[in-house]
């Protein structure tokens, strides 16, 4: 009997035991903690699309010093300033022609914000782009920094070590800035009495007709210029090494029949 009696204190235990490991499982995973469970699951699914569709978007802030600027001095180009703050406006801050003439103002230093300031206070501040860069060029383009440029026009030649690339880029800001009305025949005319002879008589001139085509003549005609000299200085090289070993030779046996 006590056996009997120990056997049921055992298994009612046990019974009560498990009884309470439920209650603790159900209490834990109650509804609200399901239903939590599952919204974080679908919100974690509703959110994969949209994160595989996100993009990301680089800005680009250029450093103060690539800001193009013009202060009025006589030795700073106005035309060059014109050009390379429109394609500084358009590529950076994508300006139209009105955003920028609206923007100008933060492009401009000492004498020149100065003289913009005073168009604003006289009433007498353009309407368009086109009239702005009208009365910049009447402005900074004075007589002084022109006659400078004619001058520079007139002795531009190609130096003996510069590339077609590199002297193309020289001469056509030059060109631009004194002959503005211009078209690319004439720039071609000039070319030919400005480049580098050693390359103008080599280059086929009837049959380019463009500038395009010039320049990539000449490009060919400055590598086979580059491989002659080369060979050439290579060949003196070995001339002379050559011409002085008999010499050291010579050197040699003296010193050893002594």
């Amino acid at each position: 009997m006590e056996i009997q009696k120990i056997c049921e204190a055992i298994t009612t235990k046990t019974l009560e035991k498990s009884n309470l490991n439920q209650l603790i499982e159900e209490n834990t995973l109650t509804p609200h903690t399901q239903r939590n469970s599952s919204t974080m699951d679908e919100s974690f699914n509703n959110d994969q699309p949209d994160r595989q569709h996100q993009t990301t978007t680089t800005i680009i802030i250029p450093p103060s010093s690539s800001i193009p600027t013009f202060s009025g001095s006589i030795m700073e180009n106005p035309r060059q300033f014109l050009i390379r703050v429109k394609e500084y406006a358009e590529t950076i801050n994508h300006w139209n022609d009105q955003h920028l003439l609206k923007g100008i103002s933060q492009f401009l230093r000492n004498t020149a914000l100065e003289w913009y300031c005073q168009l604003g206070i006289s009433n007498r501040r353009p309407q368009t782009w086109t009239e702005f860069k009208v009365i910049f060029l009447n402005q900074f383009n004075s007589p002084i920094r022109r006659a400078h440029q004619e001058q520079q026009w007139k002795s531009c030649k190609q130096e003996e070590n510069e590339t077609i690339n590199e002297f193309i880029v020289r001469f056509r800001a030059l060109w631009q800035e004194q002959k503005p009305n211009e078209t690319e025949s004439d720039l071609i005319r000039h070319l030919m009495c400005k480049m580098r002879n050693n390359l103008l008589t080599m280059i086929g001139i009837s049959r380019c007709e463009s500038l395009d085509e010039i320049i990539l003549e000449a490009q060919k005609i400055e590598e086979i210029l580059y491989q002659r000299n080369k060979q050439r200085q290579r060949t003196d090289y070995d001339d002379v090494v050559h011409n002085d070993t008999p010499t050291t030779t010579m050197y040699k046996n003296e010193n050893h029949y002594e």
